[in-house]
């Protein structure tokens, strides 16, 4: 072999060296995150009806670990009690988390006696309840309190946590958006 084509190979290689690195990242992007289009208005203020969001695919059990309060994630649309609600993948915030209880009385969200209350300052809820979760179960809340396609729908109830599709990474649509989301 000439030492022109060996030359010829290394550079052949180092320009499609970039495009296999391209391929392998996107591939590995596919499995551990999608995007994700709200669609409504039950996450409103938080996230606004056609916002295009980026979710890691995440599962969660006692064994794999548990989802944080406040963490917004997405219910599978073909989960056996979501399909009940909606048509759609249900885009909601954990409140309860498994083993606590949830009660909802005048006017106000209650964890374990002690008044809920999100770090971006939503508060409260109508009607009145109050659920026990099972050591598998999360209570989900939506941000717009007026839409029950959340825990509070009695259809949905609290969720199990291998109905959890993934979580909520970031906007990446419309840019006025862009970034991380509270």
């Amino acid at each position: 072999m000439s030492s022109r084509s060996t030359t010829e190979t290394g550079y052949s290689r180092r320009r499609k060296s970039p495009y296999m690195v391209a391929i392998a990242l996107a591939i590995v992007m596919f499995v551990l995150v999608a995007p994700e289009v709200n669609e409504g208005n039950a996450m409103s203020p938080t996230i606004e009806d056609g916002q295009v969001l980026v979710v890691s695919k995440t599962a969660y059990s006692q064994k794999r670990g548990l989802p944080e309060r406040d963490q917004l994630v997405i219910l599978e649309k073909n989960a056996e009690n979501a399909q009940k609600i909606s048509d759609d993948n249900i885009i909601a915030r954990v409140a309860g988390l498994p083993g606590e209880t949830v009660e909802i009385k005048d006017g106000k969200v209650y964890i374990d006696g002690e008044e809920y209350i999100t770090e971006n300052g939503i508060e409260g809820s109508d009607g009145e309840m109050k659920v026990k979760l099972s050591k598998n179960e999360v209570f989900l809340l939506c941000d717009n309190r007026q839409e029950h396609l959340d825990s509070r729908n009695k259809k949905l109830g609290p969720v199990d946590m291998r109905d959890i599709k993934g979580n909520v990474l970031f906007s990446v649509w419309p840019f006025s958006r862009f970034g991380g989301i509270d």
